[in-house]
């Protein structure tokens, strides 16, 4: 087995034998796992605010997501995690498009198995990705979102933050291989393990709180706070989805039928 970091998803190889864990820590990775600590059903990844407007507005879902840092004028909420854990989703499906994290959910959905990880959720993704690997002898590709097609300070810690996790599962004969781009995440991470102070020190951030969003900041940076590990997956496989947390991707085929 190795694990391999891909600090944007275009950088993300042999991603069809790997199991990827697609990181947006700032923010939709990690409101894809506080949604469904309130209580949501199913979350539906749209890669484009187009395609979320047409499929939540046609089902009657909640209708989420952010341009630019900032809730979409006429999405039903933004991407803000502090927001959703004080709502309770109980029966209420939610559709949510983002800048960056649900189109690096899109660019690595052919992969068998895609989690949705961040650092709240961190040990629960990290064992069920190393489980998922074990059993189908596949590889572990840790996909950050980037911001804009730019390599994010954050997204890398948090990579850095499950390669450390990922290896402690390992017994003496199944150390995994890491490749250089898993090492450097790594050391980035042990280097500051203040995840707060050192997103801090990076523009995105920094851009997020000056929008008035430092509280989402700091909710992000916390490590192992949620259990909930969303799994890709799609409408016909979603009551199989283990665990049950499917996070569905929206296409334009599924929209054709819905």
């Amino acid at each position: 087995m190795q694990i391999r970091a891909a600090l944007l998803p275009e950088l993300a190889a042999s991603t069809a034998s790997s199991v990827c864990i697609v990181i947006d820590a700032l923010r939709a990775t990690t409101v894809a796992a506080a949604v469904f600590q309130s209580g949501c059903p199913a979350l539906y990844a749209a890669p484009s605010h187009d395609l979320a407007r047409r499929f939540a507005r046609a089902r009657g879902y909640l209708l989420c997501g952010e341009s630019g840092g900032k809730k979409v004028p006429d999405f039903d909420y933004g991407n803000s995690p502090v927001e959703f854990s004080t709502i309770n989703l109980t029966g209420k499906p939610v559709v949510l498009s983002t800048t960056n994290g649900t189109r690096a959910i899109a660019a690595v959905n052919a992969a068998p198995h895609v989690l949705l990880g961040a650092a709240v959720n961190r040990m629960t993704a990290a064992r069920l990705a190393w489980e998922l690997a074990v059993e189908g002898g596949y590889d572990i590709e840790i996909v950050c979102s980037g911001t804009n097609g730019h390599f994010t300070l954050e997204d890398a810690t948090v990579a850095g933050l499950f390669v450390e996790a990922i290896g402690g599962f390992a017994g003496p004969w199944t150390i995994p291989d890491i490749a250089d781009s898993a090492v450097a995440c790594r050391r980035l991470w042990q280097k500051e393990p203040n995840m707060l102070r050192g997103w801090m020190e990076g523009a995105h951030a920094h851009t997020l709180a000056n929008l008035g969003f430092g509280e989402d900041v700091a909710f992000c940076a916390q490590i192992d706070t949620i259990s909930h590990v969303p799994v890709l997956t799609t409408e016909a496989t979603a009551s199989e989805a283990r665990p049950s947390c499917p996070a569905i991707l929206v296409t334009e085929e599924l929209i054709a039928t819905a």
